[in-house]
């Protein structure tokens, strides 16, 4: 079977008229720009689960380094398993998933509500819960999304977060149809070498750092749901404060590398992968990689931020085609389904 034989791939095609369909709803985004100025919190609290965690990394990034709010990540058991109760007054609670339905987003948000939050939600349908719950909801605007593995809607939520907070920011301007455009170019890239390369037998590992952590997270769980291999996804300083211990000849490494991400946050930990001899990947800017490595090119946008939103297609397409070349169906990971109710 090919790419085209599968909905993950249709759905992955859809990214960049997804991302024109959020763009042009400003009404939305002045929305929430009038009632973040009206309520002004002094500290955001994000709530995700799986995926759209992995989302709201980038979102985390883009608060604290654009508003300079300090942003902290729910833990939801502590109110579906433990009835924690709280004070979130000046509280923004930002909620992010692709159905809108799980029990345990419910109860959390439910729970910020009653302690005084300000409570916007993104998810791709505005009749869920969550949807319902917010004070103010942003319409991911996906449309149904049928494979199992979430694609578009992972990208969507990226998309959203950055037009979110960048609006807020008057000086900080984004030529979002470069950005669509960008994201439309590296769905034609090649990844037949990569493919080729890349072992399944063999340990994966994917680090990165900053924006790009969200796509460290998401290409690691990825593989994890559409090729059943366990994979390690991490910050590089968290890889270097202890895992780089499993490091050898064996082990194959993804570098997240957006264009515009800063050389001296993978300089040193690239060295001593290379050290060790292992197969080495980059996703993003190649500036940093070595002749004999491998690299998938994304974006050249000068934005870190936006080269993250435009690369997540690349890691999708990649995930796509590894999971055909090991024989598994990417549309439907086995014990998986579309909407997982946590409670």
């Amino acid at each position: 079977m090919n790419r085209a034989d599968f909905k993950m791939y249709s759905e992955i095609n859809e990214v960049p008229s997804v991302f024109a369909k959020i763009d042009s709803n400003e009404s939305q985004f002045q929305a929430a720009i009038d009632l973040i100025k009206k309520h002004k919190p002094t500290n955001v609290v994000l709530v995700a689960r799986g995926t759209s965690s992995n989302a709201g990394q980038l979102l985390k990034f883009l608060i604290e380094v654009e508003l300079g709010l300090p942003v902290g990540i729910a833990s939801p058991s502590t109110v579906s398993l433990y009835g924690a109760r709280f004070v979130f007054e000046d509280t923004l609670v930002f909620t992010l998933s692709q159905s809108g339905q799980s029990p345990d987003l419910i109860a959390v948000v439910s729970a910020a509500k009653d302690g005084g939050a300000l409570v916007i939600s993104a998810t791709n349908n505005g009749t869920s819960p969550l949807a319902t719950l917010a004070e103010l909801h942003l319409d991911l605007s996906a449309g149904e999304e049928k494979a199992v593995a979430a694609t578009k809607s992972y990208s969507a939520e990226l998309f959203v977060g950055l037009k979110l907070i960048t609006s807020l920011k008057s000086d900080n301007i984004v030529n979002f149809p470069e950005l669509i455009s960008t994201t439309k170019e590296n769905l034609q890239v090649d990844l037949s070498k990569t493919l080729a390369e890349l072992d399944p037998t063999r340990p994966i590992v994917v680090i990165g750092r900053g924006y790009g952590f969200c796509n460290v997270r998401e290409l690691a769980l990825k593989i994890q749901e559409t090729s059943y291999i366990p994979v390690q996804g991490m910050t590089t300083s968290d890889y270097i404060h202890g895992p780089i211990a499993t490091l050898s000849e064996a082990t194959q490494i993804f570098f997240i590398s957006p264009s515009g991400t800063p050389s001296e946050s993978l300089k040193d930990v690239a060295a001593r992968v290379r050290g060790a001899k292992s197969k080495v990947f980059w996703i993003g800017n190649g500036n940093f990689a070595l002749p004999s490595e491998t690299v998938i090119p994304g974006g050249s946008l000068n934005s870190e931020a936006q080269s993250v939103v435009a690369d997540s297609v690349l890691m999708q397409l990649l995930t796509l085609d590894f999971a055909i070349k090991n024989g598994t169906n990417p549309d439907s990971p086995r014990g998986l389904q579309k909407v997982t109710l946590t409670k």
